[in-house]
């Protein structure tokens, strides 16, 4: 009886705000560090793949509605480069990419994690190591410093009909696909569309060069690389070179200077 009388003691007595609250700080503190992570990263299918935890799971946690077991804890850290203690509970010192959030619309390294809600507000850096290739341009040299953009989470989701993890940002090399995409645009990229199963433009690798094309699905399963340039002709990806073609996603949208 008296086990009992103390467990409905438990069950009927008043939460805590002040724990409540505690808690939901960590865990929106928690969620905050994962998008400084997932921002050097492809998209959140890679990472969750690099952790061997499902894309689901690995969502949950982005939006705060889950959290990972100590297991997976250790297994995200080890694929990010970063220290438990930083990981799950922002102790000691923060990985140098946690420096790059900008303040509204771009930002250089070093003025960010200041201004913009990782909940509200999605950041890409505006240059990557490596560039899609529309045409024979030399990529330009890497800059010294890493400029992001931001966009709003509901523009995302009304604009694309995708969720804000799965964009990447690439940027377009070389005049092949003008008028379409100039030299220099940045493209947003949904990496969640990959079957290339509408006839659009599609950044993708094929024996580790990375391309920007208009991509067209035959029946005998090649691919026709079509530039939107008509000084280009078309390519054909057939045979064992299909092994070799690595698509990271559809580009949605894109942007550069007049």
């Amino acid at each position: 009886m008296e086990r009992q009388r103390t467990s409905r003691m438990r069950e009927n007595s008043p939460k805590n705000p002040d724990i409540e609250s505690t808690q939901g700080a960590e865990r929106a503190a928690f969620t905050a560090r994962l998008h400084m992570i997932l921002q050097h990263w492809p998209s959140a299918d890679r990472l969750a793949r690099a952790m061997s935890v499902s894309p689901s799971a690995f969502r949950k946690w982005l939006r705060g509605e889950a959290e990972p077991s100590r297991e997976r804890l250790v297994a995200l850290a080890d694929a990010a480069q970063v220290t438990i203690g930083w990981l799950a509970k922002g102790e000691g010192a923060a990985p140098s990419f946690a420096k790059s959030e900008p303040s509204g619309g771009r930002a250089r390294s070093g003025e960010a994690g200041r201004g913009l809600d990782p909940q509200r507000f999605l950041l890409l850096p505006t240059h990557r190591d490596t560039a899609a290739a529309a045409g024979t341009t030399t990529p330009p040299p890497p800059r010294p410093e890493t400029e992001y953009i931001g966009f709003r989470h509901d523009w995302v989701r009304s604009t694309f009909g995708i969720e804000p993890i799965d964009l990447v940002m690439e940027t377009a090399v070389g005049e092949s696909m003008q008028p379409t995409i100039q030299d220099g645009d940045l493209l947003l990229v949904d990496t969640t569309d990959r079957s290339f199963s509408s006839f659009g433009v599609y950044v993708l690798e094929i024996a580790g060069e990375r391309l920007v094309k208009r991509v067209q699905r035959k029946l005998d399963g090649s691919l026709v690389l079509i530039s939107d340039n008509d000084t280009y002709l078309p390519d054909q990806v057939s045979g064992d070179m299909l092994n070799h073609v690595t698509v990271i996603g559809r580009v949605v949208w894109g942007g550069g200077s007049i």
